[in-house]
């Protein structure tokens, strides 16, 4: 009796088995929960595919306008499902669109079957996923920079651009919440820009102005042989004066600084009306406007002839966006508030301008005014404006690649019919929408 005593003392009180007891006895809750990290993994996977769908139907619907409820929701639907194809995880619903006038919130759910997790009842688990999109975070100021060389006559491309830069101005507009969130001013060019007739008094033009060229007279021969040389100069009568300027004067040319009455070379040379110019057929410059019909009439009234120097319509493009210069009515800068842009498209190489009188003839390709050209882009750069760059067919791809804010920001389009998609790819980017959450 004692040595069975003794055995069971010594059974129960042996620990050395104990381990083996508590892992079988927790074996079972480690696996499911290695098991639910492949499902909640793949839950993770669908959320992220599901924001991403919402994010592109989110912007399809901010961008919209003038739908009813009922489109809303199919357009919105629309992208959802091209961006949620049937063969990626997970079962959504339909979405859920709720549209203001300043934000637009999609929401969607789906169910993810699981493929472990079942064995402790759990068939399905329900993933949400949201996207919201700000209307115009930010008020816009926008100047159509738009190139009417001889050149545009061809292949119909004014044709194409005077479409296409109307149905910028129908996009972008629609996009403005109240009045004054969006403004549009034009400067078209040549070798030239029209600063407008009504200007001919103002003192901050000159009528007289000098050429790179000289005229020189040889008189006597021999050992009394005498060359003398003078400036050329123009002058230009305000009588049938169209309105058409040339650049300032070098530095002046690639800068916006204002015009002093006392230093001439701050001035603005007025132009006659010559073959580069097309005889003057610029329309003139509108300043930032509101009123769409008649920022459309001015596109239409647009007519191409004449050179082409790049360097003046960035520089008018610049005083038109900047507060206080000559000729603008542009907001004071404000980048948390206003962002300030430049949309510049050129169908051609320089092939003229004021400094190169007498070597640049308008017909071959001036390096010079490329030079100032970028000088000029420099500038613009650091005042902070957004500047989208549009090649057509013809120009300087380096060049205009540079002068845009980014890479992403030029342009190329091999045809005129190609304008049509950059320029809505342009206004959409200019819708200005941003996801906030």
């Amino acid at each position: 009796m004692r040595r069975l005593g003794t055995f069971l003392r010594s059974f129960f009180g042996d620990r050395r088995g104990n381990f083996a007891i508590i892992f079988a006895l927790t074996l079972t809750p480690i696996a499911v929960a290695a098991a639910a990290s492949v499902d909640i993994s793949r839950a993770y996977i669908v959320e992220t595919r599901l924001k991403a769908a919402l994010d592109a139907a989110a912007l399809a619907v901010g961008t919209a306008s003038g739908l009813s409820s009922a489109e809303v929701q199919t357009l919105a639907q629309a992208y959802f499902d091209a961006n949620y194809p049937e063969e990626i995880l997970g079962v959504p619903g339909t979405v859920i669109v709720a549209d203001t006038p300043t934000t637009v919130d999609i929401s969607v759910k789906a169910k993810l079957p699981t493929t472990i997790m079942g064995i402790v009842g759990i068939k399905s688990l329900d993933v949400g996923a949201t996207s919201q999109v700000m209307r115009h975070g930010k008020k816009l100021e926008i100047v159509l920079v738009l190139d009417n060389t001889g050149s545009m006559n061809q292949e119909g491309r004014l044709t194409v651009l005077k479409a296409a830069a109307k149905d910028l101005i129908d996009t972008v507009a629609k996009s403005a919440l109240t009045p004054g969130d969006v403004r549009i001013a034009i400067v078209p060019f040549t070798t030239d820009v029209n600063v407008g007739v009504a200007n001919k008094d103002a003192n901050w033009l000159k009528w007289t102005w000098t050429l790179p060229t000289q005229t020189c007279t040889t008189t006597g021969s021999g050992s009394k042989k005498t060359t003398t040389c003078t400036q050329d100069v123009r002058t230009v009568s305000k009588t049938g004066w169209k309105g058409c300027v040339v650049d300032r004067d070098e530095n002046y040319d690639v800068s916006i600084a204002p015009p002093i009455v006392s230093n001439n070379a701050t001035l603005f040379p007025a132009n006659h009306n010559d073959i580069y110019n097309n005889q003057c057929s610029l329309r003139p410059m509108v300043p930032f406007s509101t009123d769409w019909s008649m920022l459309k009439n001015e596109i239409d009234g647009m007519v191409a002839g004449g050179a082409t120097n790049t360097t003046i319509g960035f520089v008018w493009g610049w005083q038109m966006l900047t507060n206080g210069a000559l000729l603008s009515n542009a907001a004071a800068p404000d980048p948390k508030k206003l962002e300030k842009v430049m949309v510049y498209l050129t169908d051609g190489l320089n092939t003229y301008d004021r400094g190169g009188i007498g070597t640049c003839n308008g017909s071959s390709t001036c390096a010079r005014v490329d030079a100032r050209t970028e000088l000029v882009c420099n500038g613009i750069r650091s005042a902070g404006i957004t500047v989208y760059t549009v090649r057509l067919v013809q120009g300087n791809a380096t060049l205009l690649r540079n002068c845009a804010t980014n890479p992403n920001m030029y342009y190329n389009a091999n045809t005129a019919a190609d304008l049509t998609n950059v320029f809505k790819s342009i206004a959409q980017a200019l819708s200005n929408l941003r996801l906030s959450k």
